[in-house]
């Protein structure tokens, strides 16, 4: 994926900035009163590579990879005073900021959730609901590379507890936002899956568990692996599904600044594990 140089020069309007990212692709968008950049590739299997690049003042910025569900395929793109346009084939519109289309909605991935496909379509569409995500007026950071906030829940002397992390993914319960206008009580599935993190904990960590060991291990050296984990931070995602951070309390199974985390079917059953940093 190209660095955010050349899309800060196509926003100058370099010749041969602007004919480099055109050659290949079957939608480009230059924004400049958005410091935008949106451009999109056909792929032989009949998906689309989306880029979205954010350029600062100073020629920094951020240049991310844009998922687009298969079921809306990118026509072209316009834009606003304050947002980007995107047409589909069909004739439908998503009209959201950048921040807001380059906001990563956690889903339990395809291969352990068969409505993957019809989920990441309804987050797409579901992006203007999003936080903004954006710089705010003005000159943008000198050579910043600002991405979206994310809101997990991390334990508390109140219990569960909202912490921000830059460059971290919004959970996905956010665009449940539409919903609640029907709905009031979206809250209560993460409300009821704090109240047993101890118990999905534990789960958890026999997974990692299992997945890490090869079996030789002694007994003293399971129960250690496994009081030194600890929950520590829940994000609940559309699905149903959710993912469970964990802390190791011991330093002595992952290096600082990295932790594990295991992610979740909507019915509690662990099935996949990441290392997160």
């Amino acid at each position: 994926m190209r660095g955010p140089e050349v899309f800060a020069r196509a926003l100058r309007g370099d010749r041969a900035s602007l004919e480099t990212l055109r050659r290949g692709a079957h939608v480009l968008c230059v924004v400049e009163p958005l410091s935008t950049v949106l451009r999109v590739v056909a792929e032989p299997d009949g998906g689309q590579e989306a880029v979205l690049a954010t350029v600062g003042a100073s020629g920094g910025g951020t240049v991310l990879r844009l998922a687009v569900p298969r079921a809306f395929r990118i026509d072209g793109a316009g834009h606003d005073a304050t947002h980007l346009v995107l047409r589909a084939v069909d004739g439908r519109t998503v009209r959201a900021t950048p921040g807001q289309f380059g906001t990563h909605v956690r889903l339990l991935p395809p291969d352990h959730n068969p409505l993957y496909e019809e989920q990441s379509t309804e987050a797409f569409l579901a992006a203007p609901l999003l936080p903004r995500g954006d710089w705010p007026p003005g000159p943008h950071p000198s050579g910043a590379g600002r991405g979206p906030r994310g809101d997990h829940l991390r334990p508390g002397p109140g219990g569960l507890r909202g912490r921000g992390h830059a460059r971290r993914p919004v959970p996905a319960t956010v665009v449940r936002r539409r919903r609640r206008r029907e709905d009031r009580g979206t809250g209560a599935p993460r409300r009821r899956l704090a109240e047993a993190l101890p118990s999905i904990g534990a789960a958890g960590g026999e997974f990692l568990r299992s997945r890490a060991a090869d079996g030789t291990e002694p007994a003293e050296e399971k129960a250690r692996f496994l009081d030194a984990l600890r929950p520590g931070g829940l994000v609940v995602y559309r699905s149903g599904g959710f993912e469970v951070h964990f802390d190791d309390t011991s330093a002595d199974y992952f290096p600082e600044g990295y932790w594990p985390a295991v992610r979740y079917r909507a019915d509690r059953t662990p099935v996949s594990v990441s290392v997160e940093a």
